[in-house]
């Protein structure tokens, strides 16, 4: 449990600081309201992750389950962050429309930040509702 827990934990640290990064590129993005997206989803993935890193080693889960909730978790949240981040550099504004009002891209980029944007949320939510279905605490 360890393992998951220090793989949670420092990916939840790397996507932290890379939210930190996104916000220098705010000014500079075509869409800044969705690079502020971006780089609010990153801080508070980062966050997440970091929290659940914590926590895992606490509740009562097979290393198998853990493993696949864990990795299932950061890469969607990975996946998420990618997305917005993208959507913000090409202002993929019909895709995230209120973020992005005012601003619209070519299809395949609008079409690329959206398939990002709902894989990596299926992800979360999948990794989230598996979590919590795994839930006990250990004594």
């Amino acid at each position: 449990m360890e393992g998951v827990s220090s793989i949670l934990s420092f990916m939840g640290a790397l996507l932290f600081l890379l939210g930190l990064l996104t916000g220098f590129g705010i000014p500079m993005f075509r869409s800044p309201r969705i690079g502020v997206s971006a780089h609010l989803d990153a801080i508070e993935s980062g966050l997440g992750l970091i929290a659940f890193g914590l926590l895992i080693p606490h509740l009562t889960i097979s290393p198998g389950w853990a493993s696949v909730i864990a990795y299932t978790m950061w890469i969607s949240f990975y996946v998420l962050w990618l997305g917005l981040l993208f959507g913000a550099v090409w202002g993929t504004g019909r895709t995230i429309a209120i973020a992005g009002a005012g601003v619209s891209a070519e299809p395949w980029q609008e079409n690329a930040a959206r398939s990002l944007i709902s894989v990596g949320s299926i992800g979360s939510v999948v990794a989230i509702a598996a979590l919590l279905v795994q839930w006990r605490w250990s004594a």
